[in-house]
C-alpha cells in the first residue's frame, strides 16, 4: 500500500511518513506499507496518527 501525504501549515507529514519508513518533506511525504491489506493500512495509520498526536508530535 502506498501513502501520499500532503500538508498546508502546521502539519509535518515528513514526520508522520517517516514513522512508516518513508520521508520527504515539511508538506510533501511519502510512505510504502508491505504485506498489509488496505483495511490493515488504514488500522495502522489511524493508531499512528493517534500515537503522535497523544504525544504532542503533530
Amino acid at each position: 500500500v502506498y501513502i501520499s501525504a500532503r500538508s498546508i501549515d502546521e502539519v509535518n507529514v515528513q514526520k508522520i511518513m517517516e514513522e512508516f519508513g518513508g520521508g520527504g518533506h515539511l508538506t510533501v511525504a511519502g510512505a510504502q506499507l508491505v504485506d498489509v491489506s488496505l483495511e490493515e493500512a488504514k488500522n495502522i495509520i489511524h493508531e499512528t496518527l493517534r500515537y503522535l498526536i497523544s504525544k504532542g508530535e503533530i
